[in-house]
């Protein structure tokens, strides 16, 4: 971002005179932050990839309702910021722009303290945003037999060094799936509570950031993915999370194999993505971050026996 694509930003948002943008970005799958500085204050201001129309309108504003309620009722998150015709995605200079407060967090850290990801999310699952559409098959279908055959065989094809692994690694990926079946819209949930997205704020108080893939969800299987993401080593750890969450109001409750189906075919849904993005790359950095991606997963993959040991340690 330039001087003048931030100048253009901050009057789009009302932001105040005299914008500088900072030169690093952090950057994620789908885009990048990068910290605004007017006048006026300091703002967070997030560039997606991609075409103008990369991003849909009408779910960015209501993925940003959505967070404005969880703001609103006491989730400590940014605050989106709409724009002078009260829309919360604008296109400047064809570029997707996005503007929330900004709020300094620590890096991302799956050892955190449980109580307080327990905490925050009961905050967030109290805030009742009734689903209108059925959730996304991205947290919710398998990636298949069919497919995962496939990968594995172009992975080897292209000579990549996770293909064993992967290969290997398959009757346990179709085993977990097989515990995947339909989630019930029951409310808005944030869906993407990865440890990139819970992180804690200078308090010590768990903030929740990044609601862009926020929508109809099931909070028990969201706790299940929370659990696996910050407690599935550590049966101390799950306790004080399950403890804090239900102690708060949390309405989830996790007491089956099938609840972990959001988090199973979540990361069956990266993986896949991550090979693919392997076996695409046209340049070396593109594709060490995508090698990245597959090692996160294949070097510690999420298995049946992990799914038995989270439930036997929270049953009574």
């Amino acid at each position: 971002m330039n001087r003048q694509l931030a100048a253009q930003v901050a009057d789009r948002f009302d932001l105040g005179p005299d914008a500088r943008p900072e030169v690093e970005a952090v950057r994620g799958e789908q885009g990048q932050v990068r910290r605004l500085i007017t006048a006026r204050g300091t703002y967070a201001v997030k560039e997606s990839f991609g075409s103008a129309d990369s991003v849909d309108p009408d779910e960015a504003q209501l993925s940003a309702q959505f967070q404005v309620a969880c703001h609103d009722a006491g989730v400590a998150c940014p605050r989106p910021l709409p724009d002078r015709d009260g829309r919360f995605l604008a296109v400047i200079e064809g570029v997707p722009i996005r503007v929330q407060t900004w709020v300094e967090v620590t890096d991302a850290d799956n050892s955190i303290d449980p109580v307080a990801v327990g905490n925050v999310l009961a905050t967030l699952h109290r805030v009742v945003v009734p689903a209108a559409a059925p959730p996304h098959g991205w947290g919710t279908e398998p990636v298949g037999r069919t497919e995962w055959r496939a990968l594995v065989k172009a992975a080897k094809g292209a000579g990549a060094p996770f293909a064993a692994r992967l290969d290997a690694l398959t009757p346990a990926l179709l085993a977990m799936e097989e515990l995947l079946t339909p989630m019930v819209g029951v409310q808005w949930c944030h869906l993407d509570l990865w440890a990139d997205n819970l992180r804690l704020g200078p308090d010590g108080q768990a903030c929740v950031v990044d609601f862009d893939n926020a929508g109809a969800g099931d909070p028990t299987r969201e706790l299940a993915m929370v659990l696996f993401e910050f407690a599935r080593t550590s049966r101390d750890r799950a306790e004080r999370l399950v403890s804090a969450y239900v102690d708060a109001g949390g309405p989830g409750r996790v007491t089956r194999a099938q609840d972990f189906g959001l988090t199973i075919a979540q990361l069956h849904h990266i993986l896949r993505y991550q090979v693919l993005g392997w076996l695409a790359a046209r340049d070396p950095e593109a594709r060490a971050r995508a090698h990245a991606g597959v090692a996160e997963f294949v070097d510690d993959p999420f298995l049946p026996e992990d799914v038995e040991r989270i439930l036997g340690w929270l049953s009574p």
